[in-house]
């Protein structure tokens, strides 16, 4: 079978792609992003419109457009392949079931699931007060469809029939988390006479369902999830975001709520940059993927106790994943779905009056605190000290601290004293500069280095002027100093680097390594104006090359003096009179 992958292609930008789950920024020819692989502050992710290839320099990872989507989908090559495809309107000649590999499979079997479900709830007659339940919520006929939302018969096996209809064994149905077995070993649905809400990954791909009770007296709890599969971890998923991403990047931040209903009534309601965290403590892989999209979250918690506490706790987390965090204020008794099913507007009022992290957590850390009491106050200072010492900026601590000593009626001096004795957890406390001055020498040596190839590699032309000024020993940086030397050999027999005829004679790594640098280079610019910059970039990586060799020739001459060795400290000191003489030129 001929696989399309070029057509595919051809017919998808890879920047529109990649947009869609990274917020990218021009930079010159290329396209930046933080990466949606690690936890960085300064964007290394870039991806080349000309050349449609893309490279996070942080994880080292990087590709076309098939590669991205496992990535970012978690999933091999044949469903990246069935993904893109469909996006881009290629049909693929049908492949033998068997041949599917069994992410496929199970993504197959959920989306046929969430089908037949939701065929049930619209035209089913046994789903007539399922109907009206929905109706009675104010849940319209489009939010039905907007979020395939299902009903799952009265039924020990009508699932489990429909699908071995379809072709799927038994054993791939209980992968799919859709059935389950007995003490006596019997196999029945897992989900009988419940509301289901298809789970979809940010692609849109059902990966499994949340169902709520219709009967109060049914078993299981009010909520009966999927369990974890191979497609589908509670802990990697944010409802809805299939649907809000696009609204989440245009207004530039995201609002989190609890619940799959809270989202559903919200995005009704006409504010649809809403996810759920669906039951599920926010968790660290939630906020990576979050990052994807947006830096800033507007966090919107029930207002009970517990809802307070995993604001907090939520709080807290993205707030150290470097996340901008607000949260809207409940009205004590509920949740986002009540207050919009009672008015919309007071939803929307909401959102607007959002209030910054800090204060909320004031607010709730003084509820129900009797602070004319001196143990109510030291309870306050508590609480509240553990946020302020983490606040990165000084003003923001200085203002909390006077805010909390207003509060409290203690005086700033007091709270400092506790304050300076708050210990931080390993993780947010700053490294001595010992540690990690070995490592800022070898990713400068990194960094200089692979501006300078990334100029040549763009601007070939330049290269003779590179050659006549960098010895490859200069480059102390192993990969770049093997892709130079390649370059030199290359550009010796050909007297020219044609990036077609060099690939075919570099190694896999270095080809990889060449492509990676291919993207660093900036916009377009004159000749004159790329060989300014070359010169400079010689400049500065001679420099770091003589100061380190300097370094390293004082110690030597140190040995030798101690050692009464005049031969050989003769020797060292016309090199280093001859260093200092050209990092001073």
């Amino acid at each position: 079978m001929t696989i399309p992958t070029e057509e595919i292609k051809k017919r998808l930008d890879l920047v529109e792609l990649i947009s869609e789950y990274v917020k990218l920024n021009q930079a010159g020819a290329n396209f930046k992003a933080l990466s949606p692989f690690t936890n960085e502050k300064t964007p290394s992710f870039i991806v080349s419109p000309e050349k449609q290839i893309w490279h996070c320099f942080s994880s080292g990872k990087g590709g076309d457009h098939f590669t991205f989507i496992q990535e970012m989908e978690g999933v091999e090559f044949p469903e990246a392949l069935r993904i893109l495809a469909g996006r881009a309107g290629v049909k693929l000649e049908h492949h033998n079931p068997e041949n599917h590999n069994q992410k496929t499979r199970l993504l197959d079997i959920c989306s046929r699931a969430s089908d037949y479900w939701h065929n049930q709830l619209v035209n089913g007659s046994s789903a007539e007060s399922v109907r009206q339940y929905l109706k009675d919520r104010k849940i319209s006929n489009k939010t039905i469809e907007d979020f395939s939302l299902g009903y799952a018969l009265d039924s020990w096996d009508e699932v489990i029939k429909y699908l071995q209809g379809k072709g799927f064994s038994l054993k791939e149905i209980i992968d799919a988390g859709l059935a389950t077995s007995g003490d006596s070993g019997k196999v029945f649905d897992r989900f009988r006479h419940r509301l289901m809400f298809p789970i979809k990954n940010a692609h849109g791909n059902v990966v499994g369902f949340t169902s709520r009770r219709l009967r109060e007296d049914d078993p299981g709890g009010k909520y009966v999830n999927t369990p974890q599969t191979q497609i589908y971890n509670k802990s990697e998923i944010l409802y809805n975001l299939n649907l809000a991403k696009t609204e989440i990047k245009r207004l530039g931040y995201a609002i989190l709520v609890e619940g799959n209903m809270d989202a559903i009534t919200s995005y009704q309601a006409g504010v649809k940059n809403v996810i759920a965290v669906s039951g599920t403590a926010l968790t660290n892989e939630q906020i990576n993927i979050l990052k994807r999209y947006t830096l800033n979250i507007m966090m919107a918690f029930d207002a009970d106790q517990a809802g307070v506490q995993a604001n907090i706790r939520g709080i807290d987390l993205a707030w150290q994943a470097g996340l901008n965090v607000k949260v809207i204020n409940l009205p004590e008794g509920n949740d986002p779905d009540d207050l919009i099913r009672k008015n919309p507007d007071d939803w929307k009022k909401m959102v607007k009056e959002a209030v910054n992290f800090m204060d909320y957590i004031f607010q709730s850390s003084l509820k129900n605190l009797d602070l004319s009491r001196v143990d109510h106050k030291k309870e306050a200072a508590k609480r509240l000290l553990p946020f302020i010492a983490k606040l990165g900026d000084e003003v923001e601590r200085s203002h909390y601290l006077n805010k909390l000593s207003v509060t409290l009626q203690v005086t700033e001096q007091a709270l400092y004293q506790t304050l300076a004795n708050i210990k931080l957890p390993p993780s947010e406390r700053k490294k001595p500069e010992t540690q990690t001055s070995g490592l800022k020498a070898i990713d400068q040596d990194r960094s200089l280095s692979e501006h300078l190839l990334s100029l040549v590699i763009n601007y070939p032309e330049q290269f003779e002027v590179v050659i006549q000024h960098l010895e490859p020993e200069m480059i102390r940086y192993q990969p770049a100093r093997e892709l130079y030397n390649s370059l030199i050999i290359y550009y010796n027999n050909k007297r020219n680097l044609d990036e077609n005829g060099l690939l075919t004679e570099l190694g896999e790594d270095l080809i990889s390594y060449f492509r990676r640098l291919s993207l660093l280079a900036g916009s377009e610019s004159s000749d004159d104006l790329i060989g300014q910059e070359i010169i400079k970039a010689l400049k500065r990586l001679k420099d770091q090359f003589y100061r380190i060799r300097i370094k390293q020739l004082q110690e030597e001459i140190s040995r030798a003096e101690q050692a009464g060795n005049q031969e050989k400290l003769k020797e060292l000191s016309q090199e280093f009179t001859g260093l200092m003489a050209k990092l001073h030129d």
